[in-house]
């Protein structure tokens, strides 16, 4: 018996999914055999098991989605005003944009103590990405969430690490109609159904101009963090799905904000929505 089967089994003998979405079945299973196939084999069953819950819960409560049920993910370079895209994104299709979320889920699901962010923005957040980079960069072995959370120490492996993303991202996922921006997500659901992969970019001279503008710093800080920034992202997607954070297989398109406004890019990003995932 397969990892997926359990779950399968329980999305087609629940009676009142039977009653209210019985003709949406096929489409969740579809959805959940292709993360079958694609996410590591550290994931269990019991994962399943835990998607298929929420999915249920979920139809109950809103019934069948109306319109294209689908997930964008945005990978951008820091300075590339990545974010501004994303959540214009969000707006325009009347989806969750989530971002700071995906690290409060992981904490949850690491039971250490949950992440709280009163305001943030992508240069105030990427701060604590980088945290987790030189953490586990430091041993790559562990992860000190201690540290990271302002709480007694608490030693997490990195593969406990990237078990618990995986899953936060692609719980988020199975939700549909989200936004999900950075934390891998490109290559964790690189093969799941109704998805649409964007990575937002610009030439280094225009992103250290805006890094400087938004963080006070001077150019040429800016360009010795930026630098920074750029390689531990670089190692971030090596460690954790083992691919190049550049290479455009991971993407069905690649937005150049110095060409393209953030309106601009994001009506690109709307009609590229339609064609991939609206097929």
């Amino acid at each position: 018996m397969g990892r997926i089967d359990e779950a399968i089994d329980i999305l087609y003998e629940d009676e009142e999914l039977a009653l209210c979405c019985d003709e949406f079945l096929p489409a969740i299973e579809e959805r959940l055999r292709a993360l079958d196939r694609t996410l590591p084999l550290s994931i269990d069953s019991d994962f399943f098991v835990e998607l298929v819950d929420k999915i249920r819960k979920e139809l109950l409560k809103n019934g069948i989605p109306e319109g294209i049920m689908g997930v964008v993910t945005v990978t951008y370079e820091l300075g590339s005003l990545g974010l501004d895209v994303a959540r214009g994104i969000a707006e325009k299709l009347g989806y969750k944009l989530v971002f700071s979320e995906i690290l409060q889920e992981v904490a949850k699901r690491l039971e250490v103590p949950e992440w709280e962010i009163e305001e943030f923005n992508e240069f105030k957040y990427v701060s604590s990405k980088l945290t987790i980079f030189d953490l586990f960069q430091i041993d790559r072995s562990f992860i000190d969430f201690g540290a990271l959370f302002g709480e007694k120490r608490r030693d997490i492996t990195f593969e406990e690490f990237r078990e618990a993303l995986t899953k936060a991202v692609t719980s988020f996922a199975v939700s549909n109609n989200v936004v999900i921006v950075g934390h891998a997500s490109a290559c964790i659901l690189k093969e799941y159904p109704g998805t649409l992969h964007i990575k937002v970019e610009a030439p280094f001279a225009d992103r250290v101009k805006v890094y400087a503008e938004r963080t006070g710093v001077s150019l040429s800080e800016a360009e010795r963090q930026l630098r920074r920034i750029d390689e531990k992202e670089k190692e971030f997607y090596r460690d954790l799905c083992d691919v190049d954070v550049a290479d455009i297989s991971l993407f069905h398109l690649k937005l150049n904000t110095s060409k393209l406004s953030v309106d601009s890019a994001v009506e690109v990003a709307l009609k590229a929505f339609e064609l991939v995932v609206g097929e």
